[in-house]
């Protein structure tokens, strides 16, 4: 009795301190359905109290907030989340908010609680954000700022290259990530800069500078009226010459007629002249263009250059050889070509005094080129009457005379320096230029010359 009467009070004091601290211990943990006391989300913070559905509704309200989209100094719009078809995935915040002290073992269960309680359990918001509404935001301010590189150019007149642009891209992508990011950080200032990257040309003033031009790779001129009638085409083939003089074509890159030309409008120093347009004779701005498209395209041929885009005329121009012309029309028909080389070649472009000489440049001379045509089709042209009031009684005159169409097979020759050779066989077809008659009033057109008489 009296051992029990010692050892039973002792027993009890321990029963009492392990129930005790194991209530303690579990009144740590988070109460059923609630979000463990301190858990972070966001700028809230749970005080044991609120459920799960209710912190999310509140986090939820990020994606209501503000920000001013800012591009330099100017603010462009205050825009939410929402307003850009944001969502907050509440399924998934839900479930992590209520697994802080509720999974694993009892003892981690109570540290996870433990550390929430001070502030080391944060739980992050996941919102899915789709790039479009932006885009639709950002276009017309993409369409003022955004800009291409300026590639440099060799000044032959001064004997340096030009300051090359750098280009500018906004960058919607990047821009929707920095709005995710100041939306969701409670300490931000409510503000984003547009992103906006660097594009680079491809030809920098630095890399200009050391090319190698000791060597002329290819040469081809060109014959023009300047005087008179033909004032206007002379001044389009100079402002197209100029376009492209200095030009430089890196290794392996392309460049595109006219991008390095630009649009053929007054505005762009171009003049009205006399023009092809689908096989008929008319005035338009930018008529003799075609001529330095088609001098560049035949120095490019015979120096072995890849003519990767080019369209022949509908007719063959007098102006060159067959199979060497290549019209252009801004913006959709180009002459781009590639250079193949492992060096650089600078384009030099001069019109003078009705002479259109167009050279390029390199550190040497790769190959020796020929060229062979051979005419594998024809085709008659057909006759076209217009009847117009304005001419005299019966007259009648011949607007447009004929040319019977063509089909011609081109083969290019190539012998390179070390020796290797390589043929190219293409084909380009002319069409038949209809023959045009104007016919005044009781014109008789059974007084016309028999068709075939006519051809040409």
């Amino acid at each position: 009795m009296a051992f029990l009467a010692r050892v039973v009070p002792s027993l009890l004091v321990c029963a009492a301190a392990y129930f005790g601290v194991d209530a303690w211990l579990r009144a740590s943990l988070p109460r059923p359905d609630r979000v463990a006391r301190g858990v972070r989300v966001g700028s809230l913070v749970a005080d044991g109290s609120a459920g799960a559905d209710e912190l999310a509704r509140a986090a939820s309200r990020v994606l209501d907030r503000p920000i001013a989209l800012r591009l330099g100094q100017a603010t462009l719009a205050k825009l939410s989340l929402r307003e850009l078809g944001a969502q907050l995935d509440e399924v998934r915040l839900r479930e992590r908010l209520l697994s802080v002290g509720r999974e694993g073992s009892f003892f981690g269960r109570l540290v996870d609680a433990r550390e929430a309680s001070r502030g080391a359990r944060g739980v992050a918001l996941h919102v899915d954000a789709p790039l479009e509404p932006l885009a639709a935001h950002l276009a017309s301010v993409k369409e003022r700022h955004d800009r291409g590189p300026v590639p440099s150019r060799f000044d032959f007149a001064n004997g340096r290259p030009t300051e090359h642009v750098d280009g500018a891209l906004i960058d919607v992508g990047r821009t929707l990530e920095r709005l995710l990011a100041e939306a969701l950080d409670p300490a931000s200032d409510g503000a984003v800069e547009v992103a906006v990257f660097r594009v680079e040309p491809w030809a920098s003033s630095e890399a200009v500078a050391r090319i190698d031009r000791s060597a002329l790779v290819g040469r081809y001129e060109t014959r023009y009226a300047f005087y008179g009638a033909e004032a206007g085409r002379a001044q389009n083939v100079a402002r197209a010459a100029r376009g492209i003089d200095g030009l430089v074509l890196m290794p392996g890159a392309v460049v595109s007629f006219n991008d390095a030309v630009g649009p053929r409008s007054e505005d762009n120093g171009f003049s009205r002249a006399g023009e092809i347009y689908k096989g008929e004779l008319r005035l338009g701005v930018g008529g003799g263009t075609c001529q330095v498209a088609s001098t560049l395209h035949a120095t490019a041929f015979f120096a072995g250059l890849e003519v990767v885009e080019r369209s022949p005329h509908s007719r063959p121009s007098g102006y060159i050889g067959i199979g060497l012309d290549a019209t252009v029309a801004y913006p959709t028909v180009d002459l781009a070509l590639k250079n193949p080389f492992p060096f650089p070649i600078v384009v030099h472009a001069v019109a003078n005094a009705g002479n259109l000489t167009v050279e390029l440049w390199g550190r040497e001379r790769p190959a020796d080129v020929e060229l062979a045509t051979a005419t594998i089709a024809a085709e008659d042209f057909e006759r076209k009457l217009e009847r117009v009031p304005y001419l005299a009684e019966g007259r009648i005159v011949r607007k447009q005379a004929g040319r019977r169409g063509v089909t011609i097979e081109k083969t290019r020759a190539l012998k390179f320096r070390d020796g290797a050779r390589r043929v190219e066989t293409t084909r380009d077809v002319y069409p038949p230029t209809t023959e045009i008659f104007l016919l005044g009033p009781g014109a008789d057109e059974a007084t016309l010359p028999p068709l075939a008489a006519t051809s040409t």
